[in-house]
């Protein structure tokens, strides 16, 4: 009988990704518990990143250096690390070498991921060309949590959605982790200037970091503004959101796998550059958040709210993703590269 294999997840916190990649790894790690023995080792962790592995019920192993885990990865023998989140240098890799043969980067902008065997993106780029040799790219390489899974039946099951109902649409305004040049409050003031009736959802995550003053200050001045916040509370706007409006990180997989009409904004230079969140998966990409211009927006909300042929088209391009096959294709993949099968490119056929 051939051994269980051992596999160790990585994961440090990168203010320019946020906490999807715990999220990933927390998926994953579950998923592949009955295949293999896991590891999970969570570099300088928060409450907030210990909680994404909470709600898979495992408990990550928290350290604060590399220098400190070296010891107990060397002690482990592994079969493969899966490195995600902060962005990896080539001095850490090649630590990290000399105790594992194999090394799995996820959205890497390191140089140290362009040295290892295996790099999987979810966050790539349109330039075919820069495309490393080691690099898969493509949307497989996200999963949807238990929460995205709950929010997309009910969306199913939900009262049918514009135009047939006759309640002002809805509009949520969502940029997650940290929100680091405020487009939401850019992004309301624009909207409050849009003569249609409309109700506008404000959610805001843990991490956002400014102050909230301004944007109760509009709540406050108009009936159809609400601010959110916590789990719950976004999931219950989710549900009922006839257009969501988010950078261009994460969170646009996240519509799509919910299927809502989406809106994205770059929060800074590399997301400008991300290829997913454009017309041809479903969504209507604006540019450069601090370049955002209210004119954009305002047309872009109209297409949507308005214009049922582009509404549809653009649910058409989501659906067509295909994210159910995400979960095992993954594992699939961990597996085999955990015994040292390279040969991958037939998983992806």
């Amino acid at each position: 009988m051939e051994r269980f294999r051992k596999i160790a997840f990585i994961i440090e916190h990168s203010p320019n990704k946020g906490y999807y990649p715990f999220e990933r790894a927390s998926i994953l790690a579950s998923l592949l518990n009955k295949k293999a023995s896991i590891y999970v080792f969570v570099k300088q962790a928060n409450n907030e990143s210990i909680e994404k592995f909470i709600t898979n019920q495992l408990t990550p192993i928290e350290f604060e250096s590399y220098k400190e885990l070296l010891p107990t990865l060397r002690s482990l023998q592994l079969d493969l690390i899966v490195l995600d989140g902060e962005d990896s240098t080539i001095e850490l890799v090649k630590q990290l070498n000399n105790y594992c043969p194999t090394i799995l980067h996820f959205d890497d902008f390191g140089i140290g991921a362009k040295s290892s065997l295996f790099h999987f993106k979810a966050l790539y780029e349109d330039n075919i060309e820069a495309i490393e040799q080691n690099e898969v790219t493509g949307p497989y390489f996200f999963i949807g949590s238990q929460l995205l899974q709950s929010i997309k039946q009910q969306r199913l099951l939900r009262t049918p959605p514009l135009p047939e109902t006759n309640t002002p649409p809805h509009i949520a305004i969502f940029f997650e982790d940290g929100d680091q040049t405020n487009l939401t409050y850019r992004t309301l003031r624009h909207l409050t200037q849009l003569q249609i009736p409309m109700q506008i959802s404000i959610l805001l995550d843990d991490s956002y970091g400014h102050s909230t003053e301004d944007l109760s200050m509009m709540a406050l001045s108009r009936k159809n503004i609400k601010i959110v916040r916590g789990e719950k509370a976004i999931e219950a706007i989710l549900v009922n959101a006839d257009c969501l409006i988010c950078n261009n990180l994460y969170t646009p997989y996240k519509a799509a796998y919910i299927n809502v009409p989406c809106i994205t904004v770059a929060s800074n230079e590399r997301e400008l550059k991300l290829a997913f969140g454009r017309e041809n998966n479903g969504f209507i990409h604006i540019g450069l958040g601090r370049k955002m211009k209210q004119s954009h927006l305002q047309n872009a909300v109209m297409e949507f709210l308005l214009h049922e042929p582009i509404r549809k088209r653009a649910l058409e391009n989501q659906q067509k993703i295909g994210f159910d096959i995400n979960e095992n294709l993954m594992t699939d993949l961990i597996i085999e590269l955990a015994h040292q099968r390279y040969n991958i490119s037939s998983l992806l056929q």
